[in-house]
């Protein structure tokens, strides 16, 4: 089994229950997953924290279509994976849930949206959150922490605080654990990422991923590289932010697109490689998922609030007076980038290498 998870645990994740902890009504549970793809992988610690603390119960995940690889794949916990068009309304929601054959008893809800909604219009007794911004009113249990000033923690304990209140014993090791790698490959095979969904500040400069791919090519034989988009390489590159700043790497001879054509053959291909060189972005997170050991550069973000989760995720950062600013464009001289050396990354990234 791989480890997704290497912080320091406290007893609640550094938030202090303010009542007794809730007690789940029946044996039919359905979490609505985050809208957001990384908060989707930080929240699946929580559901595995639920299977330990309901092993009887029948449990099922509701995300959007664009998820449901992410749950399907290394999480044997789930008993059923139900997804919906991102364009579907509450109300169609509402009758696809109607129409699956396990009446749901109770719902752990972490945003509000319209699948939110949906589960209320289908009258689930119990449903379960956080006070979070416009989710209160489709609740019927409210879970309320207080939290205290101290250093920023892990988004994961978010998610992990909401089991703690329903009783289980969240911050363990069981919650992070994965099926293992497949065998690595005979020769290096390292996956490259060097575009971000989250905007161009989060990308490192293209000339030097060049630069790295030539070093590690120099330092180890047979080495290959193929270049992953999030989407699958079906002309999705035109999307990215400042694509022209990459069109030397995109032409190079010794870089392979992936040719990847769903989200599950993604999945498939990332881990069968040696290791990841990504910047901060989802494709980061989907290695932690499936434990591949990766280098991931940090620029604008704060890796101790949203580093991919697993020792075998190496951040690499170099912080900069105006870090953590999460804009998704550089307002100044993208210093938290610029200051990242190729040495810093070929160190990462043959770490990486030998964990694998």
């Amino acid at each position: 089994m791989t480890l997704l998870y290497d912080m320091p645990v406290s007893e609640n994740g550094g938030l202090h229950l303010e009542k007794s902890p809730l007690k789940l009504e029946g044996a039919h549970l359905c979490v609505v997953s985050p809208l957001s793809f990384t908060e989707a992988c930080f929240s699946v610690a929580a559901v595995r924290a639920l299977r330990n603390h309901c092993p009887e119960a029948t449990i099922a995940v509701l995300c959007p279509c664009s998820q449901s690889t992410l749950w399907k794949t290394g999480i044997p916990e789930l008993d059923h994976v139900l997804s919906y068009e991102e364009t579907a309304s509450a109300k169609q929601i509402a009758s696809q849930l109607q129409a699956f054959d396990v009446e749901f008893n109770s719902a752990i809800i972490w945003q509000a949206g319209k699948a939110a909604k949906a589960i209320s219009k289908v009258g689930v007794a119990q449903r379960l959150g956080y006070p979070a911004s416009g989710l209160e009113k489709y609740l019927t249990d409210v879970v309320s922490v207080a939290s205290k000033p101290g250093p920023v923690e892990h988004r994961v304990r978010y998610y992990l605080e909401l089991m703690s209140q329903l009783g289980a014993d969240a911050f363990v090791r069981s919650s992070f654990e994965m099926p293992s790698l497949p065998e690595p490959p005979e020769k290096i095979k390292i996956a490259l990422a060097p575009f971000s969904e989250y905007g161009s500040a989060y990308q490192w400069p293209a000339d030097r991923f060049i630069q790295v791919i030539d070093v590690i090519s120099e330092r180890h034989a047979d080495v290959s590289w193929t270049l992953f988009d999030r989407q699958g390489a079906q002309g999705t590159f035109a999307k990215v932010e400042g694509l022209n700043l990459f069109e030397d790497l995109l032409n190079r001879d010794d870089l392979d697109l992936s040719d990847c054509s769903d989200r599950e053959e993604f999945l498939t291909q990332l881990a069968q490689s040696s290791a990841l060189l990504a910047c901060d972005g989802e494709i980061a997170h989907m290695a932690a998922h499936v434990g591949l050991p990766a280098a991931v550069i940090f620029g604008p973000n704060g890796p101790e609030w949203k580093r991919p989760l697993g020792k075998q995720s190496i951040v690499i950062r170099e912080h900069v007076a105006c870090s953590p600013c999460y804009h998704a464009k550089c307002p100044l001289d993208l210093r938290c980038q610029n200051e990242v050396t190729v040495e810093m990354v070929v160190e990462g990234l043959e770490q990486a290498i030998l964990m694998r």
